[in-house]
């Protein structure tokens, strides 16, 4: 039956009784104690066996590799799990951001047409004529006086003008409400 070959374990063993035995572990006295092994495999054994002395807790540099690399898929994998559970949230929280602002909207919306309607209901009136009791009054002339040159003095118009009317009558009814109110 064919041997195998000389292993790592046997060399290491032969090493550990010379240098009890307070004898130098060369290739030679290591293949004396075996009895057999080439001098190259034993060689090879004893590198291996000083070098594993030689890092603490026999760590070899592809055993360090491996393990940052795990390190750093693992990481990895917790960044990227972070980021798409934040991503998840940011989006949840948008779309509700985006439906208080629709149903925000809606109000809106439902205001105007309110409003829209009230105003067409004050110009037009009960009686289909414009409503001269309610809201700031009839201001119908106003465009109709620019284009033709009629002058109206009213408190409203002296105000709109910015006070450039001809004459003013400081005692008039309508500048004591003007000047009461504002």
């Amino acid at each position: 039956m064919a041997r195998t070959g000389l292993t790592k374990a046997e060399v290491k063993a032969s090493r550990e009784r010379l240098l009890a035995g307070g004898r130098y572990p060369s290739v030679d006295a290591v293949r004396q104690d075996l009895g057999t092994g080439s001098k190259s495999t034993i060689h090879k054994h004893l590198k291996e066996l000083q070098e594993d002395e030689s890092h603490p807790g026999g760590i070899k540099r592809d055993d360090t590799e491996r393990s940052l690399n795990a390190l750093v898929e693992q990481l990895a994998g917790r960044l990227h799990d972070d980021a798409d559970r934040r991503f998840r949230v940011l989006c949840a929280e948008h779309e509700q951001a985006m439906q208080a602002k629709e149903r925000e909207l809606a109000e809106l919306r439902h205001t105007v047409a309110r409003l829209s309607a009230r105003v067409e209901e004050l110009e037009i009136g009960a009686d289909g004529g414009l409503p001269h009791d309610e809201g700031f009054g009839d201001f119908s002339n106003l465009f109709a006086s620019s284009r033709c040159g009629q002058r109206d003095d009213s408190a409203f118009n002296v105000v709109l003008a910015g006070g450039r009317a001809a004459t003013i009558d400081l005692d008039s009814p309508q500048i004591r409400l003007y000047h009461t109110l504002s």
